[in-house]
């Protein structure tokens, strides 16, 4: 992913939860086309994993709600940063590979069993309602960033970059940003 190739050479990066849709609800058309439409788009990135657009099939109910694997990954940080990293991208597999609806907490917990969680500490912290506070208080401070759709990639407080991007277009942001800090041109490399 674009995150990873930037982690530790640019700047930290940190994970902040955005949902699609707190409330329960079943998606609609609309919205499981777009899925499908990023997805495919996702795909074609040349280190992408091989998607699958198979959760948000007209044949399966879908995700209702993207609060519990927001939730989860909230709850697995108090195993530490690197539990929570782990979850967060067992789930992303489990949904964007897999094709599981990660909204349900039976998958939600063969996932973080299978993450090597301690299923002992994280069922308690999932179901806590302070879990679920605490998340909505960071989503409530990402939203006072200007933070609306995801994914967004907010940079050093500055600069706001909102929607799906292919991972040269990640690239030509930071070599913008890092520029206009330098006070220097970027050059446009065309390969």
């Amino acid at each position: 992913m674009a995150a990873d190739e930037f982690h530790g050479r640019f700047l930290s990066l940190e994970h902040a939860p955005l949902p699609r849709r707190w409330e329960p609800r079943a998606p609609s058309a609309r919205e499981r086309r777009s899925r499908v439409r990023e997805l495919k788009r996702a795909a074609l990135e040349p280190d992408a994993p091989p998607f699958t657009p198979d959760v948000w099939s007209e044949s399966i109910a879908g995700p209702q709600t993207s609060a519990p694997p927001f939730i989860a990954v909230a709850a697995a940080r108090f195993q530490g940063l690197p539990a929570s990293n782990k979850l967060r991208a067992a789930l992303r597999e489990a949904a964007l590979v897999s094709g599981l609806d990660i909204s349900r907490r039976d998958v939600i917990l063969e996932v973080a069993a299978c993450a090597g969680l301690d299923l002992s500490r994280f069922v308690p912290a999932f179901d806590a309602s302070g879990t679920e506070r605490a998340l909505l208080e960071d989503i409530a401070e990402a939203r006072d960033l200007g933070v609306e759709a995801c994914p967004s990639l907010v940079i050093n407080d500055e600069w706001l970059v909102s929607g799906l991007r292919s991972l040269r277009d990640y690239r030509l942001i930071m070599k913008r940003y890092l520029a206009r800090r330098a006070g220097t041109m970027v050059a446009h490399t065309v390969h």
